[in-house]
């Protein structure tokens, strides 16, 4: 059962309160297509934002399965908030664990999430690339100029966050011959660096998930995280750690719970005709435990896969398809779940006044977030068969 312990009680306990006051403006912010700046304002000033990070430098020092619980809770109030939020703790929460950035870069960021509340994440989708995971080159290049300085140009999708971020991750490539790509660290306030008002999106609207445009921007030496071969690259991201599939798969079975809570609600005072409630028809009943049984299921397989992923580090390896599955249990059954909340409903369910129809348009977003079913399960299978 979870929560296990204080820490994660309290993160949880957080997390349940900011569910409670984005849930008062969801509906406007998806329907508007617009950024709920006042939730961020919230989750800074209550530590959520430097959750991950660890205590000895300041921050919560939470585990991945602390934030998984507590992502399941804030998805409820709204999801696009939710996986918004996701994304920076997927990069301060891997970071943490990995220590892969040179230690003054990551110290300098660790502190301004601390202390300025900013925010981070990496943009590594392209327009015509798609996704880096594919293993194409990116068009986003750095041209070296001399005496430790590059320049920077090109246009990143899918930039999650873009309103409020303080820092870029750049995946591209280096444009000196090599054929490398690297990872380096843009803040917003340099020179050529734009957002472009794109995003108009089906579902999760408010993720403010806009492209972001960098013209001429100078690069230093000390703004590298990596470089490498494209070719060690791809190998890299093949297997793909845990912190991006699970929070993901938080946000939307999170999303999806709130749509039992709402049908549950529904069904057990809805009284049509003045002669029997919903609840007590057989069909109902049925679809209602239906509903928890996935709910369970899914949660379970989510939180386990997170507490293996902290308690055994030196088998992480052996786990990634335990993570994989996760991801595509939550996210595979949340869309299972709205839709089934959906038929119980009836017509109401398609009122843009009710929850559901923005909770049916928002989980379909865990379909198109890495990784999608397709890799997961050459993954899975890879294991089984090679």
């Amino acid at each position: 059962m979870f929560p296990k312990n204080d820490r994660q009680a309290q993160l949880l306990n957080i997390a349940n309160n900011l569910a409670k006051e984005f849930e008062k403006t969801a509906a406007e912010h998806d329907r508007d297509g617009t950024f709920p700046f006042d939730n961020y304002v919230m989750l800074e000033t209550t530590g959520y934002t430097s959750a991950a990070i660890p205590t000895e430098e300041g921050g919560g020092g939470h585990t991945l399965t602390d934030i998984v619980l507590a992502q399941l809770a804030l998805a409820k109030g709204d999801g696009s908030t939710a996986l918004g939020i996701g994304m920076h703790l997927v990069t301060t929460g891997t970071e943490a664990y990995n220590k892969s950035w040179p230690n003054e870069l990551r110290k300098k960021v660790f502190s301004d999430v601390i202390q300025h509340g900013s925010l981070i994440n990496s943009l590594a989708a392209e327009p015509l690339m798609g996704s880096p995971r594919t293993g194409g080159q990116p068009e986003t290049s750095l041209v070296p100029k001399g005496d430790g300085v590059w320049e920077l140009n090109g246009r990143k999708i899918f930039s999650t966050l873009a309103p409020v971020l303080t820092y870029f991750i750049i995946y591209c490539t280096v444009d000196d011959g090599s054929g490398d790509v690297a990872r380096v660290i843009v803040d917003k306030d340099r020179s050529g660096v734009k957002i472009d008002p794109t995003w108009d999106s089906i579902g999760m609207r408010s993720t403010g998930s806009h492209d972001i445009v960098f013209e001429n921007v100078i690069v230093k030496k000390e703004d590298f995280i990596s470089q490498r071969s494209l070719a060690e690259n791809t190998t890299a991201m093949s297997s793909g750690g845990a912190w991006l599939p699970l929070l993901i798969g938080a946000a939307n079975l999170g999303i999806a719970e709130s749509s039992r809570d709402y049908i549950v609600e529904y069904v057990r005072n809805r009284n049509p005709g003045g002669k029997s409630f919903l609840k007590d028809i057989p069909y109902i009943r049925e679809q209602i435990g239906r509903i928890d049984t996935k709910l369970i299921v899914a949660r379970n397989t989510l939180l386990n896969s997170a507490q293996d992923w902290d308690d055994y580090p030196d088998e992480r390896e052996n786990l990634q398809s335990h993570i994989y599955a996760a991801k595509l249990q939550a996210t595979n059954t949340a869309i299972e779940i709205v839709d089934i909340c959906m038929r119980v409903a009836g017509g109401e369910a398609l009122y843009k006044s009710l929850p559901l129809e923005r909770h049916f348009r928002d989980v379909r977003g865990g379909i198109v977030n890495p990784p999608i079913e397709a890799r997961a399960l050459e993954f899975i299978a890879k294991l089984a068969l090679e």
